[in-house]
């Protein structure tokens, strides 16, 4: 594709930032491209080159160049795992109401896992990564391990909720289009 138009916006951004006497700080500016194909940018501000970066953090959320979401479910179960570690006291404790645990399941777990999922676009694997996560943390509300043997459904009507109602309390419609190739891809969109 052609490079002009990148370099003629970066242009009109550094006229108009010079125009209210703001400069770009060009060892702290990044330029990405999110696309199939990976490619160079050239991007220079005052004669510097930008530097490109193959993924950013942006109000929470990681955008990686090749556009797919790996690294943003790997570090949203990630923090899911740390919150279930700090509940963990809480939730193998055998005298709290289980009620009282799916409500902190429903309001720090789910939130924290699902953050920023307005447009999740996921592979069998990533849903997999997902719900591996929300067992774990289920899996310590009843304290029983995956030694046990107990399945996922037996845990989650002990618990009382469903992988859906689960979804429904983060309020999280799935949807599982399929794409020209047959690949199936569920996109979670936050209601």
């Amino acid at each position: 594709h052609n490079q002009i138009c990148p370099q003629n916006n970066f242009s009109a951004l550094q006229a108009t930032c010079e125009k209210y006497d703001m400069k770009i700080n060009t060892s702290k500016t990044e330029v990405m491209t999110i696309s199939r194909s990976t490619g160079q940018l050239n991007i220079h501000v005052n004669n510097v080159k930008i530097q490109q970066t193959p993924e950013f953090k942006y109000l929470g959320s990681i955008f990686t160049a090749d556009g797919k979401m790996d690294r943003e479910i790997e570090t949203r179960c990630q923090k899911a795992n740390a919150v279930t570690y700090q509940l963990s006291p809480l939730l193998k404790h055998p005298s709290i109401n289980m009620a009282v645990k799916r409500q902190l399941i429903n309001c720090i777990f789910i939130p924290t896992l699902c953050y920023q999922c307005q447009t999740w676009p996921l592979t069998k694997t990533q849903e997999r990564k997902i719900t591996t996560c929300e067992m774990r943390c289920l899996r310590k509300a009843v304290n029983v391990t995956r030694r046990d043997r107990v399945r996922n459904e037996n845990i989650r009507s002990i618990v009382g909720t469903t992988m859906h109602t689960v979804h429904r309390e983060a309020k999280i419609q799935v949807v599982r289009p399929t794409n020209e190739n047959g690949t199936t891809f569920t996109t979670i969109t936050c209601l």
